[in-house]
């Protein structure tokens, strides 16, 4: 049996939506899953994958439903956030990669390095992130993603839903703080 909201269309679904009534959010997605489930599967070969992204987009639609604004359709509206869901998916996974191949050539020593220059830098590698560790979250998320995972400004600011200026307020401070603790752990 479907539901008369079924017969509404996008725009009045939104506000019952934003109204709080579910079922109207629940009938928009079930219009229109099928294409952006298609548009995520041109791009993303694993079908698993495809799924997961589908509902990261399904959640992201939710928290962000407030902001669209009718300049372009529903679909299209979703259709960026579904892309632009892949492409962050896409750039987690490369950055993971880089880092996972990073900690791995840690480990190796060099053969122009001595015992002692060796063990130093294992310390030191371990002071570095120890202090990292040890920062409050919100330093600590901006000081990994900007100068760790090398995100430039804009999309650090926008990965933590903050502004450009506080995101460079907080890696200021944590860059500081970081630096405070590695000073005190080398006493």
């Amino acid at each position: 049996m479907t539901s008369p909201l079924s017969t509404f269309e996008d725009s009045i679904l939104i506000k019952l939506a934003l109204a709080g009534q579910a079922e109207s959010f629940a009938i928009l997605m079930d219009r229109h899953s099928a294409a952006v489930r298609r548009r995520i599967g041109s791009m993303v070969r694993n079908a698993t994958d495809v799924e997961d992204l589908l509902q990261d987009v399904f959640l992201k639609v939710w928290r962000h439903l407030s902001t669209f604004r009718s300049q372009s359709s529903f679909r299209t509206w979703m259709f960026s956030v579904a892309v632009n869901e892949v492409l962050q998916s896409y750039r987690r996974e490369h950055r993971w990669r880089w880092s996972q191949t990073q900690r791995d050539l840690d480990a190796l020593t060099s053969p122009c390095e001595s015992p002692h220059q060796s063990l130093t830098r294992a310390e030191a590698t371990h002071a570095v992130r120890s202090a990292v560790v040890g920062l409050p979250a919100k330093y600590r998320q901006v000081l990994i993603l900007r100068d760790l995972e090398q995100l430039s400004i804009q999309e650090t600011a926008q990965w933590l839903q903050s502004s450009i200026p506080a995101v460079k307020t907080r890696l200021f401070r944590a860059r500081h703080m970081l630096l405070a603790a590695l000073r005190r752990s080398r006493r």
